[in-house]
């Protein structure tokens, strides 16, 4: 698989609130299924999980929202992957509008589980290769100042 991992998609109305933008939700949905096709093209379609009587969890997830998406707008999703091991990978996600504008970004810790003890699980030979060339191949490893962002509000004072 090449790098970048890109979805491309848009806004559909029963995405967006009364707020008259994206539903926060819908983001933390859209960041799941790129994940999910992510997995699948690179070995873990629906069907080679059923063969393999395995799956994956979310186990941790962070989302920031930096610019609002409304009714009918395109925006592109770019998967990067910060680190891996035998069960997880730690993936993070950016959602960029048409104009290369960072609208939100997502940070995502996932499990390879064993389906029969629901029990985490070494991934299969193949997809851990395939993890392990598309981390190789990203060519941009600065990474960027919201990955492992921790939530909080400064003390009055703190800047």
């Amino acid at each position: 698989m090449n790098y970048p991992f890109i979805i491309h998609k848009s806004v559909v109305s029963s995405q967006v609130d009364f707020n008259q933008h994206m539903h926060d939700a819908e983001y933390n949905s859209v960041f799941s299924e790129v994940i999910s096709e992510f997995n699948h093209y690179n070995g873990l379609s629906l069907k080679e999980r059923e063969a393999l009587n395995y799956t994956t969890f979310t186990v941790e997830e962070h989302t920031t929202y930096l610019k609002e998406l409304h009714f009918e707008e395109s925006f592109s999703v770019r998967v990067r992957i910060y680190n891996y091991d035998e069960k997880r990978v730690h993936f993070f996600l950016e959602l960029f509008k048409n104009d290369e504008t960072l609208a939100a970004t997502s940070e995502i810790m996932m499990m390879g589980i064993n389906r029969s003890t629901r029990r985490p699980a070494s991934f299969p030979a193949h997809y851990k290769s395939n993890i392990q060339i598309y981390y190789d191949s990203q060519y941009d490893k600065r990474w960027p100042k919201s990955l492992g962002h921790q939530i909080g509000i400064p003390k009055k004072g703190e800047a």
